[in-house]
C-alpha cells in the first residue's frame, strides 16, 4: 500500500512538473505548433539554434557636472577595451565582458580604470526587456586647465583613481506594430535575419539605479561656489523609472546585410540621495530624463554572422538650482558570431528554452 502511494505521489509531482515547464515554456516561446508567429517574407528565424559570439567592446564612461549657462565639469575613465562572449538562444540573450590587461592601450599617465559588464536579456516577438550591470573605477577630469587652479600645459594630469560608478539599467520595450515584419532579435543578436526593411514605434520602461562615490569631494573647494553650492559632495545615489517612447528601424541591403538605428528618450520620477561629507546627507525627488539611442549594421548570414552596433545611455538630473549631475555609459560593440543546432539539452525546457 505504501508502495502504492509512493508511486501515485511520484507520478503527481513528475506530472506538475511537466506541465509547469510546458506552461513557461509556451509563455516566452508561445505553441511550438502554432503556425509562426511572424510575417515569414520579412523574416528568417534561427531561434531554435544555439548562437555564440566573440566580442570586442569600445566603451566611453563620464559623469559630468552641467550647468545651464557655462562648461560642464567631466570625469572619464581611462579603459576603453573589453573583451568578452555572447550567447544567444531563443529568447535567451546574454553578454559578459570585461577588461584583458594585456591587450589595454591606454595612456598610463591617466591613471588605470578598471571596467566589468554584464547583460541578460528576454527579445519575444513584440515585447523585449534587456537588463545590464556596469562598474567602473578611476577616472581622470577633463580639461584641467579650466578647473585646476594653477594647473598648466605639461603638468601631470588630475587623476581620481578613487571615483567609481555603478549602473544598473533595465529597459522594458513593446513593439506597436502588429504586423510582426520587425525582428529585434535580427537588429541586435542576429538569432534572426531581417529578408526586408521594417520598423515600427516603441513605448517602454526604463529603470537606472546609479551610484557615484569617491573618497572625498567630487568637486574641490575652490570650485563650490563656481557651481552655486553651498558644500561639495562626495557620494550620490539615484534611482531613476522613466517612461520612454520611440521608433525602431532596421534597412536591409543585398540580401543579408542590414543597418539598424533606435532611438528611445524619456522622462520620468528620480530620486537621490547626496551625501556631503561624514553623516550630512541632501535627499528629494523630482524629474529626471533618460535617452537611448542604437545604431548599427552587419552581415547576418545563414551560420555567420559580424555586426557593429554603437549605443548610448544619458541619463541626467538636478542637483542644485541651474545645475544637473550626468552619467553617460556609450559603447561600440564588435561581434563575430557562428550558429550551432538546437542543443538538445532537456533540462532547459523547465525555463522555457
Amino acid at each position: 500500500m505504501r508502495a502504492l502511494l509512493l508511486l501515485v505521489l511520484c507520478t503527481t509531482v513528475l506530472h506538475g512538473h511537466a506541465q509547469l515547464g510546458n506552461t513557461v515554456r509556451h509563455l516566452l516561446n508561445g505553441d511550438p505548433n502554432a503556425p509562426p508567429d511572424h510575417d515569414t517574407s520579412y523574416i528568417a528565424s534561427y531561434r531554435s539554434n544555439l548562437t555564440l559570439s566573440l566580442l570586442v567592446r569600445y566603451q566611453s564612461v563620464d559623469v559630468d557636472i552641467e550647468q545651464d549657462e557655462g562648461d560642464d565639469l567631466s570625469f572619464s575613465a581611462n579603459t576603453t577595451e573589453q573583451y568578452g562572449v555572447g550567447l544567444n538562444f531563443k529568447w535567451l540573450s546574454a553578454e559578459a565582458t570585461f577588461n584583458v590587461p594585456a591587450f589595454d592601450d591606454y595612456d598610463p599617465a591617466l591613471g588605470k580604470s578598471r571596467s566589468r559588464g554584464f547583460g541578460l536579456g528576454y527579445t519575444g516577438r513584440r515585447l523585449w526587456a534587456r537588463g545590464f550591470w556596469n562598474n567602473t573605477t578611476g577616472y581622470y577630469l577633463q580639461n584641467p586647465t579650466r578647473w585646476t587652479e594653477g594647473w598648466k600645459e605639461g603638468d601631470a594630469p588630475v587623476t581620481r583613481p578613487d571615483i567609481s560608478s555603478k549602473s544598473y539599467v533595465l529597459s522594458v520595450n513593446y513593439a506597436l506594430s502588429g504586423k510582426r515584419r520587425f525582428s529585434q532579435n535580427a537588429a541586435l543578436f542576429q538569432v534572426e535575419r531581417q529578408k526586408k526593411s521594417a520598423g515600427t514605434f516603441v513605448v517602454g520602461l526604463s529603470g537606472w539605479l546609479t551610484t557615484v562615490a569617491g573618497d572625498s569631494s567630487l568637486l574641490s573647494p575652490a570650485l563650490v561656489d563656481t557651481f552655486q553650492l553651498a558644500s561639495g559632495f562626495r557620494q550620490l545615489d539615484r534611482t531613476v523609472a522613466a517612461f520612454t517612447i520611440g521608433y525602431t528601424h532596421t534597412f536591409t541591403f543585398w540580401k543579408k546585410g542590414f543597418i539598424t538605428a533606435s532611438w528611445m528618450p524619456g522622462l520620468g520620477y528620480v530620486h537621490q540621495r547626496i551625501g556631503v561629507g561624514g553623516t550630512t546627507e541632501l535627499e528629494g525627488s523630482g524629474a529626471g530624463a533618460v535617452s537611448e539611442f542604437k545604431l548599427g549594421a552587419g552581415y547576418n548570414g545563414n551560420r555567420w554572422y559580424t555586426a557593429l552596433t554603437m549605443a548610448y545611455y544619458y541619463s541626467t538630473t538636478p542637483i542644485a538650482e541651474h545645475l544637473n549631475l550626468s552619467t553617460n555609459y556609450g559603447f561600440i560593440r564588435f561581434a563575430l558570431g557562428i550558429r550551432f543546432g538546437d542543443p538538445g539539452i532537456k533540462g532547459l525546457e523547465k525555463v522555457g528554452l
